[in-house]
């Protein structure tokens, strides 16, 4: 009876269908440039065994806390060198925070609304995206929601156990991606605290207890740091010496990015984010400034006339509102970079979507979505559809069982709607919205990046590197190298900086396998370096997409000749 009664539940079907949309995230290629050097860093971890002191190509790394490496690098250890093995450990952390959304929700809210937060951020496109394109920030997403999570808990029942867990987290979250990881725990708490006039609890002297857990659990890290830099003053490190690692992670990584004393500066405009916010919480996106300004009110209506206005809580609002102001003052900015906010953004949008008072509100009553806004959920659906449509007919043709699953899915969602287009429930609104998720995720990670990744020439070379048994120290490149190259090939390539080099480590060796650009051939054809053309393609950033390279017209004009070349030792 509960096997039947589950399988007539709609929400176990649009969980079972994200979670293989994830899955099949796992198996795709790590993209050039970020997460390709994180797993290929994680491989070299693997190898060399310097658990305590990064290192990257051989050099030292200062850049990245070492969580992702320290995971990732067990997860090889465990399961070997894939795709799958370097992402699982955060995607696992990503679910977690899908599950803290949804108890964290439900301390202040109904189960409906908390079931509806949790799948409003698993179905966002940001967060099927950060779960394929695994970087720090995959972490970063997971720790902190579990870390504000238990912070409500402790603030709500007084006990140690989640006063340990929230420190906890906070201290991963910090080895995730640095200060934010406290940072955003404390925007969202302190918020909170300060809209409830609980004075008290902010100078609670168990947060010195939490901050002495927090430490401890970045010993190891700051251990490294200072015996791999703070001792070695005399060691260059982006164009400069007596680079302190303890001062970079707890000051410059993070805050200099606003003061201006990191060297890293795109100076993206402060209206960035925005933008990113379009497509990364879709299909919620035009939705948002609804629920921001229904819970601002609150926020205000909190502030002067405390006794008139029930807010049940404030974390969600502060989490989301002031982390992403800070973000948007950096001078360097990256879309991945606001994904933090996702799951306060998903809290936000689902507590208005069922305009909650408190928790008092009937399971079972209804929670009638507006028609208006209804109408504009509509109209996000139907641009989803038909990019997912776009991609599938135009941008790479040819895939029938994909045309049929999209085909099949789009019939049943658009039966449901106009069997009920408008008057509609809170569940019924978000269930549609899931579904046009659904479609849009299997379209990208069934049948785009399938299509796309082979275009990556450093995984693609570098996996035949390793099919074909080359042996590992006899693979260089010259002029041109991605991350992707070490990582498939499973070893760290040697670099080449002239072709007389290149020759004279061929005539060491007895041959050479060298990966090389348009620019590098012609240097070894001007030095008279002999060569056999082994393999031959054209390459594109899968990461950096361009109108020529989706429109299959201009594809060939916007990749990059690339070859693998063998060197014989003459």
């Amino acid at each position: 009876m509960n096997v039947l009664r589950y399988s007539r539940n709609p929400w176990v079907w649009l969980a079972a269908g994200l979670l293989a949309i994830l899955v099949r995230g796992l198996l795709l290629d790590v993209m050039d440039v970020d997460a390709s050097q994180y797993a290929s860093i994680s491989m070299e971890m693997m190898q060399n065994g310097s658990w305590l002191q990064v290192k990257h190509r051989y050099g030292d790394y200062l850049d990245k806390p070492p969580l992702l490496f320290w995971s990732s690098a067990l997860s090889f250890m465990l399961f070997g060198l894939s795709n799958w093995a370097y992402k699982l450990p955060s995607v696992l952390a990503a679910l977690a925070g899908v599950y803290a959304v949804y108890r964290f929700s439900l301390l202040f809210y109904t189960e409906k609304t908390a079931r509806q937060a949790a799948f409003l951020l698993a179905s966002s496109t940001g967060f099927i995206l950060i779960c394929n394109d695994v970087r720090t920030d995959t972490l970063l997403l997971g720790t902190t929601c579990v870390a504000i999570w238990q912070l409500a808990e402790y603030l709500q029942h007084g006990r140690w156990k989640n006063l340990i867990g929230a420190f906890l987290t906070i201290g991963f979250a910090m080895l995730a991606k640095g200060p934010i990881g406290l940072v955003l725990p404390a925007l969202a708490a302190g918020s909170h605290l300060l809209l409830q006039r609980d004075f008290r609890s902010i100078f609670r002297w168990q947060w010195l207890a939490g901050l002495g857990i927090t430490a401890l659990v970045l010993l190891p890290m700051c251990w490294g740091l200072y015996n791999q830099f703070d001792l070695h003053p005399e060691k260059p490190l982006n164009d400069r010496i007596s680079t302190s690692g303890l001062y970079f992670f707890f000051w410059e990584q993070s805050f200099g990015r606003i003061t201006g004393n990191n060297i890293w500066r795109n100076d993206a405009g402060p209206f960035y984010f925005f933008h990113v916010y379009l497509w990364a919480f879709l299909p919620w996106a035009l939705l948002l400034p609804a629920a921001l300004w229904f819970h601002g009110r609150k926020a205000l209506g909190k502030i002067f006339y405390f006794r008139k206005t029930l807010m049940p809580e404030a974390f969600s609002l502060g989490g989301f509102l002031l982390t992403f102001i800070a973000l948007s003052a950096s001078k360097y900015k990256l879309p991945h970079y606001i994904f933090v906010t996702l799951p306060w953004a998903a809290v936000l949008l689902a507590a208005w979507l069922n305009a909650e008072g408190d928790k008092k509100k009937a399971e079972d009553a209804p929670s009638m979505v507006p028609a208006g806004w209804v109408m504009l959920g509509y109209l996000v659906f139907l641009i989803a559809l038909a990019t997912a449509f776009l991609l599938l007919g135009f941008v790479f043709p040819g895939n029938l069982p994909a045309w049929v699953v999209m085909i099949a899915g789009t019939a049943f969602l658009l039966l449901r709607i106009v069997q009920n287009p408008l008057k509609i429930d809170s569940d019924v609104f978000v269930q549609r919205g899931i579904m046009v998720a659904l479609l849009t995720g299997f379209t990208v990670n069934y049948h785009f990046y399938p299509r796309l990744l082979p275009y990556q020439s450093t995984a693609t070379i570098g996996r035949y590197l390793h099919e074909q048994g080359i042996p590992k120290d006899k693979i260089v490149f010259f002029r041109r190298h991605g991350h992707a190259l070490d990582f498939y090939s499973q070893t760290i390539s040697q670099r080449m900086d002239s072709a007389e080099q290149v020759r004279q480590t061929a005539r060491n060796l007895g041959e050479v396998w060298v990966y090389t650009n348009q620019r590098g051939k012609n240097e070894l054809n001007t030095a008279g370096v002999r060569y056999e053309t082994v393999y031959e393609m054209g390459h594109f950033q899968a990461a950096l997409l361009n109108a020529r390279f989706l429109n299959p017209a201009t594809r060939v004009g916007s990749l990059e000749p690339v070859w693998l070349l063998k060197v014989e030792g003459l």
